[in-house]
């Protein structure tokens, strides 16, 4: 009988049942964050959800000319192509 105390948590009493919970919280919360942060990853990189909004070709053509991708020129000469149909 002198082992008895043992059998209920080794000894620790309410403090291993503590001890036990805080590390369950640990673990769920580096699971959680890590599942935020994938998700965030994958909606930057256009893999997610998104707006379900597809951008019109005139869109397109603002970014790549605000982006520097073509000339004023060339952005003129798309504008008038696209506004034809």
């Amino acid at each position: 009988m002198m082992m008895w105390p043992y059998w209920y948590g080794g000894g620790w009493g309410v403090w291993g049942w503590v001890l036990m919970l805080l590390y369950a919280v640990f673990w769920v919360g580096i699971i959680v964050l890590a599942v935020y942060l994938i998700a965030r990853a994958l909606g930057r990189a256009g893999l997610g959800a998104g707006t379900g909004r597809a951008e019109t070709p005139l869109e397109i053509l603002k970014r790549r000319y605000a982006a520097g991708e073509i000339s004023s020129e060339d952005y003129q000469r798309m504008k008038e192509e696209l506004n034809r149909d």
